[in-house]
């Protein structure tokens, strides 16, 4: 059965086959991660060579058939990739964005599809290259429901601030105050005061924000990130 549906698509990778085509990684709007195959794909008469390129935002008519996603048409695109190449910090900021993209969505999310929309055009704007990325991880586990307790601890339920705060607990979820606790903490209280900030903060204002340990905040991210797929 053949279906013909419309659908944005962002290119997360874009591979070679043979000598002439072209394989897409995308993730869609409502239909989550697919893969592209596109005959001809790397000729210059291809209509669809400007919009394939990784980091590109496309609207387009597909053709779906046997489970399989194919282009018809592609309406408007917008190839970010250009601006991010000329500048190496700014490209391997992009890459690793999505490349974690990659590994961790799998299923259709239209409010993650938004973040990563806005994630590479604010990328191409922000000052702030290593807030921007614990900014786009800590979105993620957002929208994931995965975001740790920052308020009260997750053994007691006492309101934590920074003199009662003892650790974080990656496996529990959230921070541990004083006296449930007697662990060294790893991360500090200024992971959580971070956490905080990036919580509510917009992609508009996030060159306004200072985070006290941008790295160690980015670090605890990632490692709860992993252990949380």
């Amino acid at each position: 059965m053949v279906n013909i549906l419309s659908d944005e698509a962002i290119v997360l990778r874009k591979s070679l086959s043979g000598d002439y085509d072209v394989s897409l990684t995308v993730y869609m709007k409502k239909y989550g991660k697919e893969n592209i195959y596109i005959k001809n794909g790397q000729k210059l008469k291809s209509p669809f060579i400007y919009a394939t390129e990784p980091f590109t935002w496309f609207k387009a008519v597909f053709i779906r058939r046997k489970e399989k996603f194919f282009i018809r048409e592609i309406e408007k695109s917008v190839s970010l990739g250009i601006q991010i190449a000329s500048d190496i910090p700014r490209f391997t900021t992009a890459y690793s964005i999505t490349d974690l993209f990659n590994r961790y969505v799998i299923f259709p999310d239209e409010k993650i599809f938004v973040l990563l929309k806005k994630s590479l055009y604010y990328l191409t704007r922000t000052s702030s290259l290593d807030v921007f990325t614990a900014n786009f991880i800590a979105k993620l586990v957002l929208l994931s429901g995965i975001f740790p307790e920052l308020d009260r601890c997750v053994r007691c339920g006492s309101p934590i601030n920074r003199k009662n705060f003892k650790i974080i607990s990656m496996q529990e979820g959230g921070v541990v105050c004083s006296r449930c606790s007697r662990q060294k903490p790893y991360y500090g209280y200024g992971v959580v005061s971070d956490l905080k900030k990036l919580r509510v903060v917009s992609f508009r204002d996030l060159d306004r924000i200072k985070l006290s340990s941008p790295s160690s905040t980015e670090s605890f991210l990632r490692d709860y990130l992993e252990r949380s797929f």
